[in-house]
């Protein structure tokens, strides 16, 4: 193995294992990140719908970044507690939605405007929504738009309807996802139907409030893993694949790596069996055993079917085991 030296400024000599700590390991095919670079992210909130502001609401969301709430009922979003609250009809966020990207880039909506002046300075910004109803996705288009504007980081983090609120909720969702691939630099969309299917018996109403916690976790991930200088390589990454889906794995036995990897290569949420991902992020609770996250690395581009961007980040500690949450790509 090549030893590389790298001569400072101040003349001090970095060994391999300086360069481990001070820096993101890049390969051809990962990067591994073992702290943030540089300063915390300074991130913005845009809760849309009853979904986002429930969010917001329930404290699910780090308080020292700033919060705005987008829908209908100034009633209903109260309790998120937002710095800014932007009042619109659901016809109206569906048709600032829908506008031609031509036409959005020579004037915009003034709802548009007044969110994009708000989210200017941010690195990132989070818009929060429930796909397939009449404010929250459409509400998301238009502050991944808004960012879009003031130059910003953007990513959508979004649940998609249960298979048991019907076809028409479903079709809308569908649609609000095409609009948000064409703005966001990155959509995490999360399937209701994971939670019934790990607890089939649980209530529909207590189901709503753990996808809430769900959709928190990639946003607390991506806060804690990341810093100012990491922005331009996930941009970059987000490029590859702007459509991404979630799950997790673990395992506290022998060959960590090899079951966690495993278990999200078959995993029918990613859906890596049936097509293969353009761009991955890991997120790794717990010490691997081998390679420093390299072996966990190579095996998970195995069972993807390899050729994918890959990212992966030190999410810190844990008793005992590995847990590996993963945002894949298409």
């Amino acid at each position: 193995m090549a030893a590389y030296l790298i001569l400072c400024p101040s003349k001090r000599i970095l060994c391999p294992r300086d360069l481990q700590c001070a820096m993101p390991q890049e390969r051809p095919d990962m990067t591994i990140i073992h702290s943030p670079s540089g300063a915390p992210l300074d991130a913005a909130f845009v809760a849309c719908g009853g979904a986002g502001c429930k969010m917001l609401a329930d404290g699910l969301l780090p308080d020292r970044h700033l919060r705005i709430a987008i829908g209908p009922d100034p009633k209903a979003m109260d309790p998120a507690n937002a710095s800014k609250v932007f009042v619109a009809s659901p016809g109206e966020l569906e048709s600032d939605a829908l506008v031609s990207a031509k036409s959005a880039r020579l004037a915009g909506s003034e709802l548009e405007r007044e969110l994009a002046e708000c989210l200017v300075g941010r690195d990132i910004v989070f818009m929060v929504a429930g796909l397939g109803g009449l404010s929250g996705g459409w509400g998301a288009v238009v502050g991944a738009r808004a960012a879009r504007v003031a130059r910003t980081v953007g990513v959508c983090v979004a649940s998609a309807p249960f298979s048991v609120e019907g076809p028409s909720r479903r079709e809308r969702a569908s649609a609000q996802l095409r609009a948000l691939s064409a703005t966001a630099d990155a959509s995490l969309v999360i399937q209701n139907d994971m939670i019934l299917a790990e607890a089939p018996k649980l209530p529909i109403n207590s189901a709503f409030r753990v996808m809430n916690g769900v959709m928190a976790s990639p946003i607390g991930l991506m806060l804690r893993c990341f810093g100012k200088d990491d922005l331009g390589m996930l941009e970059r990454h987000f490029s590859l694949g702007r459509v991404m889906a979630m799950d997790s794995a673990e395992w506290d036995r022998e060959n960590a790596e090899f079951a966690v990897a495993e278990a999200l290569g078959k995993s029918k949420w990613l859906g890596l069996e049936a097509r293969k991902p353009k761009s991955a992020i890991l997120f790794v609770e717990g010490r691997c055993l081998h390679g420093d996250m390299e072996e966990l690395g190579r095996l998970f581009l195995r069972a993807a079917g390899g050729g994918c961007g890959l990212i992966l980040a030190n999410a810190g500690e844990r008793k005992e085991g590995l847990r590996v949450i993963a945002a894949v790509g298409f």
